[in-house]
C-alpha cells in the first residue's frame, strides 16, 4: 500500500514531462536516425542495464512471467535470452511507445510475477517503501525483484560546484542535483517493504567530458535533470551557470582538461516470502557454537 503520509521530495508532474521527452527522442519510437542520439545520452541507462543484467544471470530461478520497468535500452530479453526466452514479460519500461508511464503507481495485478527488474527509476519515487511494497505485492511467493537506482556520491561534483557559484553570486540556493538514496539505507528499505533475503550493493560509474556542459545536455537527453519541488523554475542566470561551469573545471578537470562525472549506481535484490527460504535462527536455537566455527578451542569459564 502507497504510505499517503509520505513527504513529497519530488515533482512528479515534471518528472513525467521530463522522461516523456526523453522517451520521444529513443530510436524504438521515432526511427534509426534517433537511435545515435539516444544512444549518445543514455549510455548510463544501458551501462546499469547490463550489470542488472548480469546479477539476473546469476540467479538459478526459472522465470515464467516477468515485469519491467524503468529505463532499458533494448527489449530484456535480448539482454538474458537464457533466461527469460520462454517467459511471458509485461514490459512497462519508459521508453516503450505502449507503456503508460507511472511513478508513483504500478499497474500490476497481485501475486502474478516470478521477477520484476527496474532499471534507474527507483530515486524519482517520493514513497519509496510504498512503491517497493507495491513491488513485493504483485510477486508470487518466492519471486524475485531487481532494481538500480542513483544513490551514493552521485553527481557530487555538479552540486559542489552549483552550491559554491549561487551562494557567491546571489548569497542563495536552490537545489539544482536531486537527492539520492543511501547505500545504508536500501537494505532496509526492501527489509520494511516485506521482502525476505534483501541485499544491496553500489558500483561507481565515472565518465569523463570534454567540459561540463555536454554533462548537462546528457543530463536532460537522458531525463534525469532535477525534479526536486522548491527548485528554480526559472532559467539560471548566466552568471551562475557559468560560475557553476568554471568553477566545475577549476576544481576537478584532470590534467589533460577533462573533467568527471560520478554515477554510484544502487544494485537492489530482495525475494517474496516463501516457506522454502531460510530463516535466522532464534537465540539459543544454534547447534554450533563459535569456538567450532573458527576451529578454534573452547575453554569454560572457572566458577
Amino acid at each position: 500500500m502507497v504510505d499517503s503520509f509520505a513527504p513529497n521530495v519530488f515533482d512528479t508532474n515534471a518528472k513525467l514531462m521530463q522522461i516523456r521527452r526523453a522517451a520521444s527522442a529513443d530510436g524504438i519510437s521515432t526511427g534509426q536516425d534517433a537511435v545515435e542520439t539516444a544512444d549518445d545520452h543514455h549510455f548510463l541507462h544501458a551501462e546499469a542495464a547490463e550489470r542488472l543484467s548480469d546479477r539476473l544471470l546469476d540467479l538459478e530461478d526459472n522465470f515464467e512471467t516477468v515485469a519491467v520497468l524503468g529505463w532499458w535500452p533494448t527489449d530484456i530479453c535480448e539482454l538474458v535470452p537464457e533466461k527469460l526466452s520462454k517467459a511471458h514479460v509485461v514490459d512497462l519500461s519508459f521508453n516503450r511507445p505502449q507503456a503508460q508511464t507511472e511513478l508513483e503507481f504500478l499497474p500490476l495485478r497481485a501475486n502474478s510475477f516470478d521477477l520484476i527488474i527496474s532499471n534507474m527509476a527507483l530515486h524519482w519515487i517520493n514513497d519509496l517503501p510504498g512503491m517497493l511494497a507495491q513491488i513485493r505485492a504483485a510477486l508470487r511467493p518466492n519471486g524475485v525483484f531487481l532494481g538500480s537506482a542513483l544513490g551514493g556520491e552521485t553527481l557530487h561534483e555538479l552540486r559542489a560546484s552549483f552550491v559554491e557559484a549561487e551562494t557567491q553570486i546571489s548569497g542563495g540556493y536552490h537545489p539544482r542535483v536531486s537527492p539520492v538514496m543511501d547505500l545504508r539505507d536500501a537494505a532496509g528499505l526492501l527489509q520494511r517493504a516485506g521482502f525476505n533475503l534483501p541485499v544491496a550493493d553500489i558500483d561507481r560509474i565515472s565518465v569523463a567530458y570534454d567540459n561540463p556542459m555536454k554533462l548537462l545536455q546528457d543530463l536532460r537527453g537522458m531525463g534525469q535533470t532535477n525534479a526536486v519541488i522548491g527548485r528554480q523554475t526559472t532559467l539560471t542566470s548566466r552568471r551562475v551557470l557559468f560560475g557553476a561551469l568554471q568553477h566545475y573545471i577549476e576544481n576537478f578537470a584532470d590534467d589533460d582538461g577533462a573533467v568527471p562525472a560520478t554515477f554510484d549506481c544502487l544494485f537492489l535484490s530482495g525475494w517474496s516470502p516463501h516457506k522454502s527460504q531460510q530463516k535466522p535462527l532464534r537465540p539459543g536455537q544454534a547447534t554450533n557454537s563459535l569456538a567450532q566455527a573458527l576451529g578454534a578451542t573452547e575453554h569454560p569459564l572457572k566458577s
